[in-house]
């Protein structure tokens, strides 16, 4: 391996199981022939993945642009490491090999256990993130296809380290409003004080305001302004209904003729029904449990126009001749075209 003749040819090098010693001068060419092991594992091991990754990058960097461009954005935001991955799929796959070869070079593994945890960190990473990114992709898809030209954002205050630990009953949160925004973010608190959308945006192809809402979770605080025009569940309600299963989805999508009506959506007590609900499957074996968490989610919540199973790849027949009323399986892929039954029922919606 040439990156082991490097450490060994360059005497000032040394690299052991209690050391790691790399020259200034020679830690360029070192470091490029430790990417290029890493990179090589990966495109003879799982060159499948990074094609698939690839093709999901090309596709989302497109619309991305487009909808920077549609909404007049500064930029757009989302976890650091799926941003890497849908801007670089194959540095971001092979970041977990780092730790991994240098316990090899060092002496403190074999090549073998090398090679297993080096596939279990590139399986591992590719399922989680090419998964959140394909979801991205979806909804950025929307956003360029709804034809929406103002983006909306609701700013949340800090929780105090008392509120973080131990919910308040007696406090009430004002519901900040919906303001402009240069900036859409994917990005959310992990104990929020109240649960607000993603982003809001204006499609005049709708005439109305769009909120999408990825996640489905409870806040720390009382709402203290609950708009009485929406329609409400209880979370109470929604456990007596789910029973021990978790009711998740991947996005929540909500309508409005005015933007302060989408501000919340959820507090402690309560959340808003959606008007639909998007589910992205992006592999074959996932859409069984799927379909079942979809209508789990669909007979709790009743979003208002159906739940949309939208499957990066063919359903299997049985999963497609039995979705459920208003459930609808979508093979879309990578092409925005086959999003269409979505944007036409929330073109011809009437809130």
């Amino acid at each position: 391996m040439e990156l082991t003749d490097f450490v060994t040819e360059n005497r000032e090098s040394e690299i052991g199981k209690d050391v790691i010693a790399i020259p200034e001068n020679a830690r360029p060419e070192f470091y490029r022939l430790f990417d290029i092991v890493r990179t090589t594992f990966l495109e003879e091991n799982f060159s499948n993945l990074l094609r698939n990754s690839e093709a999901l990058s090309d596709v989302y960097t497109k619309v991305e642009e487009e909808v920077i461009k549609l909404l007049m954005l500064d930029d757009l935001s989302m976890p650091i490491g799926l941003h890497r991955f849908l801007g670089n799929p194959q540095n971001q796959l092979i970041r977990g090999l780092f730790d991994p070869l240098f316990d090899l070079l060092r002496g403190k593994t074999n090549v073998e256990a090398f090679a297993a945890e080096a596939s279990r960190s590139i399986e591992n990473a590719f399922t989680d993130l090419y998964q959140l990114g394909y979801g991205k992709w979806v909804v950025l898809s929307l956003v360029k296809l709804l034809e929406c030209n103002k983006c909306f954002h609701i700013s949340l205050r800090q929780p105090s380290f008392k509120e973080m630990v131990k919910r308040l009953p007696t406090h009430r949160e004002p519901v900040p409003l919906p303001s402009e925004s240069q900036h859409l973010s994917f990005e959310q608190e992990r104990m929020p004080i109240l649960v607000v959308p993603d982003f809001i945006v204006y499609s005049p192809k709708v005439g109305a305001y769009i909120a999408v809402r990825s996640g489905f979770k409870s806040a720390t605080l009382i709402a203290d302004d609950i708009n009485e025009r929406n329609e409400w569940y209880t979370f109470d309600s929604i456990r007596e209904k789910s029973g021990p299963a978790s009711l998740k989805f991947d996005f929540a999508v909500y309508i409005a003729g005015h933007p302060e009506d989408l501000a919340l959506i959820a507090d402690s007590r309560i959340v808003l029904r959606p008007d639909l609900i998007i589910e992205c499957i992006e592999q074959k074996n996932r859409h069984e449990d799927e379909l079942e968490n979809a209508r789990l989610c669909h007979d709790i919540l009743k979003p208002k126009l159906g739940t949309y199973i939208v499957s990066q790849e063919p359903a299997p027949q049985d999963v497609r001749g039995k979705p459920g009323a208003d459930i609808h399986v979508l093979t879309v892929g990578l092409n925005q075209s086959k999003l269409s039954p979505i944007i036409n029922v929330l073109a011809n919606y009437k809130n």
